[in-house]
């Protein structure tokens, strides 16, 4: 992320589109917004566009804006989201999702830095920056033909490449931080701290949905916990940190065995609701055994 980070700063202020690649929940849109606040389009709008949530027929005069009389509906003229950026930023988000046609359209808008209204034909620049994201897989939507190329490598002058939340998981426990404090805020709760266990079922999980996913699964735990002190009880159960998942992690990191058996019996412990008698069959060892481990690495209920 610090990679990532300076790359920005070094495209802060020049005209050069970005392209933000990474999986859903990596933070694309967050990261663009930081782009336009930290640079001299600061003061400027910064407009986000929903690729996918806008209907084919409705892109262009989303985009374009359109006069009076342009079509049945058009009773006034109305500015699209390009005029209305004025000379901020456009940030085309989920960009992978706009049709092959409408694709044209915006490489044309691009190349040339101006658009007309529909029903219009007065060229009106186009003074905004563009930013758009889309997945990992772009280059191989390119290959396919499922996306123009020619549009793809007018986007991607600068490439930010934003790694899943499962390869920087030095920055989980800084996350939950910031999202614990948000949340509370939010929510109106006091929850000063995470318990150690709880931290480490966090750090140890392979979060698919990326920082998103680590988001709410904090706000949620939040929105639950009945202390001040957010523990396992509060996190889900069903499909989290699975043991493969700190397995595998513990094989890569060399974690000593102490550890990885620690975070196993407390992960059991969980999933069975602190039910020792169970917990002891599923381990293979009897209870009065689970308990000496239990007070071995201080694993509280």
């Amino acid at each position: 992320m610090r990679d990532v980070l300076a790359l920005l700063e070094k495209v802060l202020d020049r005209e050069a589109s970005v392209l933000m690649v990474g999986e859903s929940g990596t933070g694309k849109d967050y990261l663009a917004q930081c782009l336009h606040a930290s640079g001299v389009r600061r003061a400027e709008p910064f407009v986000q566009i929903d690729c996918a949530a806008i209907p084919a027929e409705l892109f262009e005069s989303e985009m374009f804006g359109y006069e009076k009389g342009a079509f049945t509906d058009a009773r006034i003229r109305r500015a699209g989201r390009l005029e209305a950026a004025q000379r901020g930023t456009v940030y085309l988000d989920n960009i992978a999702a706009l049709a092959l046609p409408l694709q044209a359209k915006l490489l044309r808008t691009i190349q040339e830095r101006e658009f007309t209204r529909l029903g219009g034909g007065v060229a009106i620049p186009l003074r905004a920056r563009i930013v758009a994201s889309a997945p990992p897989d772009i280059g191989r939507l390119v290959e396919k033909g499922d996306f123009r190329s020619d549009l793809y490598y007018r986007l991607n002058v600068v490439t930010v490449a934003i790694p899943p939340l499962r390869e920087r998981r030095e920055d989980i426990v800084p996350l939950v931080a910031i999202f614990l404090d948000q949340s509370a805020e939010r929510i109106g709760k006091v929850v000063r701290e995470i318990d150690p266990a709880a931290l480490e079922l966090l750090e140890t999980h392979s979060w698919p949905g990326n920082v998103r996913e680590l988001r709410n699964v904090v706000e949620r735990a939040v929105i639950v916990e009945p202390s001040e002190t957010l523990t396992t009880g509060s996190l889900p159960l069903e499909g989290f940190a699975s043991p493969p998942d700190f397995v595998a992690r513990a094989g890569e990191e060399r974690w000593p065995l102490d550890r990885l058996e620690a975070i196993y019996i407390r992960d059991i412990l969980r999933r069975t609701r602190n039910n020792y008698s169970q917990t002891a069959a599923i381990l293979g060892i009897n209870r009065k055994t689970l308990l000496e481990k239990r007070r071995k690495y201080g694993i509280d209920d």
